[in-house]
């Protein structure tokens, strides 16, 4: 069983700590300003107060804009400097090729699909229902909301956001700290 250390505890925490659970894992500890009336664990206020020992830490802030998402991967590596694990959270119900790569600090949510050769950047979120097509990328500290699709040979800029049910189409680029609105269709123009 592996402990966590959840960083933030408001509504993406719960999506977390759901799949962390449901995986076996544990919640050892939490850091908030606030307690929250929903976790059973250690409450903290400052990430000082935590250590490598206490577990594998997962941000669970999410992030709508990429300012936030710039300040949720500043907050993952400010943890990897002092030495902590981020090992990657994947709900069990997402499917993740073997040929994939995931690196520290990624989420994939309930009912994503990672297909082969796709690589998922340090810190990135891949919501529910997401779906990363073969050979595409998102950068470190992105954020794909549910039910949005990067289609085949895509980049995803890092701290960029996906809006729900976002279509990016086939061989795209997205600029880094790029904000796209749900329900688009993403052609690069």
């Amino acid at each position: 069983m592996i402990n966590f250390i959840l960083l933030g505890a408001g509504g993406h925490a719960k999506a977390l700590a759901d799949a962390i659970t449901v995986n076996g894992g544990s919640i050892k500890a939490y850091v908030d300003p606030k307690t929250s009336d929903w976790l059973d664990a250690r409450h903290e206020t400052k990430e000082e107060n935590v250590e490598p020992s206490d577990g594998s830490v997962v941000i669970g802030l999410g992030g709508l804009s990429p300012i936030k998402l710039q300040a949720r991967l500043s907050m993952l590596d400010r943890f990897l400097e002092r030495g902590f694990s981020a090992e990657p959270i994947i709900h069990p119900s997402a499917y993740v090729s073997p040929q994939a790569t995931l690196e520290p600090g990624t989420v994939i949510l309930g009912n994503a699909i990672i297909q082969p050769d796709a690589r998922i950047e340090r810190g990135a979120i891949v919501n529910t229902s997401a779906t990363i097509e073969h050979d595409s990328t998102v950068g470190a500290g992105a954020h794909i909301a549910p039910g949005a699709i990067v289609l085949g040979d895509c980049q995803i800029g890092k701290c960029g956001f996906i809006g729900a049910g976002t279509v990016i189409l086939q061989g795209r680029t997205t600029p880094d700290a790029h904000f796209i609105a749900a329900l688009s269709c993403y052609d690069g123009a």
